[in-house]
């Protein structure tokens, strides 16, 4: 049995990686490059993945990130792939949206629930639902020749349901042998990390502040427009668009039997036959680039508040989109956000709660020698991209 990063063991993002067990096959994400890293651009052939025999492998999805998922038109026909089912709902409708050519393989994704064990020959895999930026992303617990390895996904502890994940963690992820672990926020040290119990703090008090708020997000950052959902005061209109709207209904369909958190029912699709209300009740608007919103926040330049609530970096240095920055930065945006990535403190907290036997292998990280540091009384295993590690 071994575990080969394919890439991703010096780098945030464009991940993909391999369990194989000599029998059977196991894939985990297989991401694009993040903006600003031109690495390895180019297809890459990886054996039962994208070239030569696919019927004894399978490729799961953390979550449907870009930099996780990126590359799924370059997968063999007949592999199967798994990810979880609210996720494949997201991800299918942002599909139909941008007319991905994508489209007829994400149809056929096949999903799965939390717990749900898939076995692929001799290798079992059973996710976890974890907490992310991303709705429904997921840990895996895979399983092979008397060996249990934690593959992390992109995962915090700081969101409204990261507080579940150590308890959860110490249920079902014991006596694991090799912990594969994301380590993005080791390159920025500096970074300040609130929850997002407080972001939805700090956005109920700006909200408080002006009756007219557009936030510039992600479409599938549901937790993010779930606490501006929130925020936002009694009285007040909640406005997006039809599409965000049906991201919204998906979630509300499969998970406000669980909790209220994720009932949008006072949601509304922007038309222009709710200008008299809006400018009357006031709102909060989930906005995206377009010329529908590029009017609106004209007609409501120096009266309203802008928030920007996504990474910086698509703002500033050599991940700055240009497109982006040309739409929001006139109306002079208010950063409101916080990482869908574990704190420091927060790896320590997982790894004391997992204990590898056999050690902690990084991935999605730019300094994964800083496991080092971070856990001194532990075996990291720093790996190159495409090196096996015989188990």
């Amino acid at each position: 049995m071994q575990i080969i990063i394919h890439r991703g063991t010096h780098q945030i993002g464009g991940c993909v990686t391999e369990i194989d067990s000599n029998r059977a096959k196991v894939f985990i994400d297989f991401g694009s490059n993040l903006p600003g890293n031109a690495s390895q651009e180019a297809s890459f052939p990886i054996a039962g993945l994208t070239v030569s025999d696919g019927s004894q492998s399978a490729l799961f999805l953390t979550h449907y990130h870009g930099d996780h998922v990126g590359r799924l038109g370059e997968v063999l026909p007949e592999l199967p792939i798994y990810m979880g089912k609210t996720a494949k709902a997201l991800y299918l409708n942002y599909a139909q949206r941008v007319h991905s050519a994508n489209l007829p393989l994400i149809e056929s994704i096949h999903s799965f629930m939390p717990l749900d064990t898939v076995r692929i020959g001799d290798i079992s895999v059973m996710p976890l639902m974890i907490d992310h930026s991303a709705f429904d992303a997921y840990m895996f617990i895979i399983e092979a020749e008397g060996k249990r390895i934690l593959h992390t996904g992109d995962f915090r502890l700081h969101g409204f349901r990261g507080g579940k994940s150590l308890h959860m963690l110490g249920r079902y992820a014991s006596d694991i042998d090799y912990l594969i672990c994301e380590g993005t926020t080791l390159s920025r040290e500096t970074a300040q990390f609130i929850t997002e119990r407080e972001l939805q703090h700090k956005a109920k008090i700006l909200m408080q502040g002006c009756p007219y708020v557009f936030v510039f997000c992600s479409s599938t950052n549901i937790d993010r427009i779930a606490a501006f959902y929130h925020a936002n005061p009694p009285g007040r209109l909640f406005l997006c668009d039809q599409y965000q709207k049906e991201q919204l209904r998906l979630v509300r369909m499969y998970h406000a039997k669980y909790s209220k958190f994720y009932d949008f029912q006072h949601l509304y699709s922007y038309a222009p036959n709710l200008d008299e209300r809006m400018e009357k009740q006031g709102f909060c608007m989930i906005i995206r680039q377009g010329a529908v919103y590029f009017q609106l926040l004209q007609r409501y330049q120096g009266r309203s508040r802008v928030i920007y609530s996504m990474w910086d970096g698509y703002l500033k240095g050599n991940t700055r989109n240009e497109a982006l920055a040309a739409f929001i930065e006139p109306y002079h945006p208010i950063h409101l956000h916080t990482s869908g990535h574990a704190r420091p403190q927060d790896l320590v907290r997982l790894c004391q709660t997992v204990c590898p036997k056999r050690g902690l292998i990084p991935i999605h990280g730019e300094m994964p020698e800083r496991f080092r540091k971070l856990l001194p009384d532990r075996k990291i295993i720093i790996l190159q991209d495409e090196e096996k590690l015989q188990l």
